[in-house]
């Protein structure tokens, strides 16, 4: 199970950019700038140079980073970056580095659902049901939630619902069971 790594991930530094852990208002920036790709299209530089400059910052900081004018260092800083991950390989670690990073900030284990009434799925986005939730039933602060760590968040909502038999974590003895019973019907 990868609890205690995502809700206490390893530092990283990518391409000179130190990265906090992931953070929820980090997510939101980032699906603030999300361009719509289609899945598995590769991201381009300036959108991995945009990720790293989010992530590198609190949210607060990163938001005015967002926000300010555009001004020379700034442009500057962004054509280097681009410039620098011309070289295709140096660009694949990148994206390979931040693909871990990614992963380690929000890696869940897997679980079993109950089957919902009426079979349909909630419209509501996922990152607006993470704050809903956190808000009413976990008493985040609303003030102070965009700088919550996005895998303890996840955790922390995962756990509440398995302690109340909304889902079912899959831990380390029950999948143990689940790898015996697909072993034995193989047989």
């Amino acid at each position: 199970m990868l609890w205690i790594s995502t809700i206490e991930p390893s530092p990283y530094l990518i391409e000179g950019f130190d990265l906090e852990p992931l953070r929820f208002g980090h997510c939101l920036l980032m699906e603030r700038f999300d361009e719509g790709k289609p899945e598995g299209q590769m991201p381009t530089p300036l959108e991995l140079w945009r990720w790293l400059n989010i992530c590198s910052r609190s949210h607060k900081n990163a938001r005015r980073w967002l926000t300010k004018d555009l001004s020379k260092s700034f442009s500057l800083s962004r054509w280097a970056f681009v410039r620098t991950m011309r070289d295709h390989e140096r660009f694949l670690a990148a994206l390979s580095n931040w693909s871990d990073y990614m992963h380690e900030n929000t890696a869940t284990p897997p679980t079993l659902n109950p089957v919902a009434s009426g079979g349909s799925e909630s419209g509501v986005p996922r990152l607006q049901w993470l704050w809903n939730t956190a808000i009413t039933q976990l008493n985040y602060n609303p003030l102070e939630l965009c700088e919550a760590q996005f895998g303890q968040l996840v955790w922390s909502v995962l756990a509440m619902s398995d302690q109340n038999g909304g889902v079912r974590i899959i831990d380390d003895k029950l999948q143990k069971v689940f790898e015996d019973l697909k072993c034995q019907s193989l047989a």
